[in-house]
């Protein structure tokens, strides 16, 4: 690459939000730059996950994580098909393990219909053992439109979407200063020289707030919150069929049992707050401390069926007891030729093409 390139829009962060963000400004015809701090697309957060395309049954009706995970939804399932990446509409059972959990159930059928999903439906304890023999379940709220996808195919591919539609793809490339003085924004790198362009897309995920004060814009924090798993060895795979959740907690959607689209097994994930965004493996959990939540909805489990697992860091807008945040989604108020893009957690990975498409529209709507 040049010591210097002129583009239209750089986005910072080369995950499954800004790969989405510059396929729609690509496909609109914008000459788009990616830039990417590490050397693989995605390797931050877009893959330490399990891969679930979700339904948007959780959010609260009208917030961003809501709205954009159902619209999300059902452009990247068509997407799944087109471009023949691998996966599997599953379903999801969230399962009342007891009588205490069941007016749970009822109430996130209210928010998800709120939210548009229409196929949702409370099933009996006969017709939860139907579809997975193995669980534990006084009824279930059944999701049929959830599923599990292969990730790091579909980020390659999106990536070469973006390519073939004129973008480039610059790794190994931090930002590090934006220069807003002149008529063009200049983005200079640590390794790979300074860009010029007309809009800055911070699409950068555990480092938005970073990426943020580069331009300028100092309200905002990111609080990094690890989610761990743990596997099930092969042969205690196939007692789950697809996704069982239990009713969510204030931090995540609880310690769930997900067959991914390669048929492991996952226990997870946790959720913890930790002072280090790169801290993915440093004082994890020992496998057999996921034993007595997956017990709760598989009691066949047992700890010699366990060993570690992935795990993954959330960009959550939101500390230790503060109240849950939407996803932040704005111009900078002082600068509209900058769209920030911060706290972007679960759902982002389903509602990315549709948070794509906001970002195109912000960005043709400054720049008419």
């Amino acid at each position: 690459m040049a010591r210097e390139t002129d583009v239209e829009v750089v986005i910072i962060g080369g995950g499954v939000v800004g790969l989405s963000c510059a396929y729609e400004l690509a496909q609109s015809g914008r000459r788009v730059a990616v830039l990417e701090r590490r050397a693989v697309l995605g390797a931050e957060t877009s893959t330490h996950n399990s891969g679930i395309i979700h339904a948007g049954i959780y959010y609260p009706a009208g917030s961003l994580r809501a709205r954009l995970c159902v619209a999300g939804r059902q452009r990247l399932t068509q997407r799944l098909v087109d471009w023949r990446i691998d996966h599997a509409i599953c379903g999801k059972l969230i399962v009342a393990v007891d009588e205490n959990e069941e007016p749970l159930l009822a109430a996130l059928l209210d928010q998800g219909r709120a939210n548009g999903v229409d196929d949702l439906r409370l099933i009996t304890a006969r017709e939860a053992l139907e579809r997975e023999p193995c669980i534990a379940a006084r009824a279930a709220l059944l999701s049929p439109s959830t599923g599990v996808f292969d990730v790091e195919d579909y980020l390659r591919t999106l990536a070469g979407h973006v390519q073939a539609a004129g973008g480039m793809m610059i790794t190994e490339a931090d930002a590090i200063a934006v220069d807003r003085s002149a008529a063009r924004l200049i983005v200079q790198t640590r390794e790979k020289g300074k860009l010029t362009a007309r809009f800055v897309v911070n699409a950068a995920g555990l480092y938005a707030d970073e990426a943020a004060r580069l331009c300028g814009d100092e309200r905002h924090t990111i609080y990094p919150c690890r989610g761990e798993y743990a596997t099930v060895i092969p042969a205690k795979a196939r007692l789950i069929r697809g996704l069982v959740y239990p009713p969510p907690e204030h931090l995540s959607l609880g310690v769930h049992l997900t067959k991914t689209i390669f048929g492991e097994l996952l226990i997870g994930p946790t959720a913890q707050y930790i002072s280090q965004k790169n801290n993915y493996e440093w004082g994890r959990m020992e496998p057999r401390e996921f034993l007595s939540p997956a017990q709760r909805l598989c009691p066949a489990l047992r700890e010699s069926d366990l060993r570690w697992g992935p795990s993954g860091i959330r960009p959550k807008r939101y500390g230790p007891g503060e109240a849950a945040a939407d996803f932040f989604i704005e111009r900078q108020p002082d600068d509209p030729r900058i769209v920030h893009l911060v706290g972007i957690e679960s759902p982002g990975l389903t509602a990315a093409p549709a948070i794509g498409e906001m970002v195109r529209t912000m960005i043709l709507e400054t720049d008419s």
